[in-house]
């Protein structure tokens, strides 16, 4: 039986762990406190991205691997007519937004903060579908997959298409990982499997999902200026890269280079 962990720790083998519960770091927190890295903006941009485009008014919300909730207060501002939020995940302890406000930790009412239904499911997302028991209009999927054994995130995508009706979405994003790596030599010791992006779209076909476009999160500052430089874009570049921290820059001009950047991005529909 494969173990839940917090994260993976000097002489584990990756291949025995389910997932990891290490959660992604509170963007809000840190952009608050004036410490923050590129991920931590690349990750406020594909939040409010989802927000903004794939979470339309009466869309019934799924958050797989919600953890603490990162979605909830864009969601709170600018899409506050969804129709409701169901949070998932596999440790009851991530999801402080039950009782905390996620941006700074202040303790509310969810029925009376929130201006949507919202409810928690604590499940094994590779096998949620009969706990969660109801289908949705947008399923968010963020940096979430890589943390758990490959074999659970192939069943997870089939359970995300168990709880999406035909013309759902899916937003999924996760490491860009190269072909010749091996999915478990990873980056980060809270990630398990880093699915290579060949090997993801093969199994979104056959759970059931249509990859309808994808782009990049965040690329490195060389691999951005070998892009730029095969596309005449150099000087462009550079008057930006001279004004505007890399932290900002590097998220930004990431979705012209998909195939070039660390971190993707991908819009699914279910068919």
């Amino acid at each position: 039986m494969r173990k839940v962990v917090y994260r993976i720790e000097d002489g584990m083998d990756r291949q025995e762990v389910l997932c990891t519960t290490y959660q992604m770091r509170n963007f809000y927190a840190q952009l608050r406190d004036g410490f923050f890295s590129t991920l931590d903006v690349m990750n406020y941009i594909q939040h409010f991205q989802i927000a903004l485009k794939w979470c339309a008014p009466g869309n019934h919300v799924l958050d797989v691997c919600c953890g603490r909730g990162l979605m909830l207060p864009l969601l709170r501002y600018h899409q506050k007519e969804i129709g409701s939020y169901t949070g998932v995940d596999i440790e009851p302890k991530n999801a402080t937004w039950l009782r905390k406000r996620v941006t700074d930790g202040k303790e509310i009412e969810p029925e009376e903060y929130y201006p949507f239904p919202v409810r928690f499911v604590e499940a094994n997302v590779a096998e949620m579908a009969e706990k969660v028991g109801t289908v949705f209009d947008t399923l968010i999927y963020t940096s979430a997959i890589e943390h758990m054994h490959l074999e659970d995130g192939r069943a997870s995508l089939r359970e995300c298409r168990q709880l999406a009706h035909s013309g759902s979405v899916m937003v999924l994003t996760c490491p860009n990982t190269p072909e010749d790596q091996d999915g478990y030599d990873t980056r980060y010791r809270a990630h398990v499997y880093e699915w290579k992006r060949s090997e993801l779209l093969h199994e979104l076909e056959s759970a059931g999902w249509k990859m309808v476009t994808e782009w990049g999160l965040t690329i490195g500052k060389k691999e951005l200026m070998a892009a730029a430089k095969r596309l005449g874009l150099t000087k462009m570049i550079e008057r930006v890269a001279r004004f505007v921290p890399p932290q900002f820059y590097l998220p930004v001009f990431a979705p012209m280079f998909t195939r070039e950047s660390s971190e993707i991005g991908m819009l699914c529909r279910a068919v």
